[in-house]
């Protein structure tokens, strides 16, 4: 199945001078829950879907205690996560303190399997 994109249009906020340009962006058709993860699990495989479902969420219960340790948390075929942080520059080792990091994020690294996937993934317009 397609992924369906719209068109958008936008202006440069630091040039707003310049003429505007149109740009593709994704048309998301639902979100997939837990729940929905859990049943269609069950579909293919032995375990039931109340077993998935609580696999699963025990899962994003651990996930982000390993990522809050600084670990990288490593998903198979699905890929990878890890924490990312954003600091202030210091002039020397001696002058960084830890309140000089600004914030943390997760990032999420595919693995070859999905970034293969999604190398054939087919775009229509909505």
């Amino acid at each position: 199945m397609p992924i369906k994109f719209k068109i958008i249009t936008r202006g440069n906020p630091r040039q707003p001078e310049l003429p505007k340009k149109h740009y593709g962006t994704i048309v998301r058709p639902r979100n997939v829950t837990l729940e929905t993860l859990a049943k269609r699990i069950s579909e293919i495989s032995p375990v039931n879907e109340l077993d998935t479902l609580t696999g699963l969420t025990a899962l994003a219960r651990v996930i982000p205690e390993f990522l809050s340790e600084g670990a990288t948390v490593e998903l198979g075929d699905l890929g990878r996560l890890q924490v990312t942080i954003s600091s202030e520059g210091a002039d020397t080792e001696e002058d960084f303190n830890k309140k000089m990091v600004k914030n943390c994020k997760v990032r999420y690294q595919p693995s070859v399997k999905v970034k293969d996937t999604l190398e054939t993934v087919k775009f229509e317009k909505a």
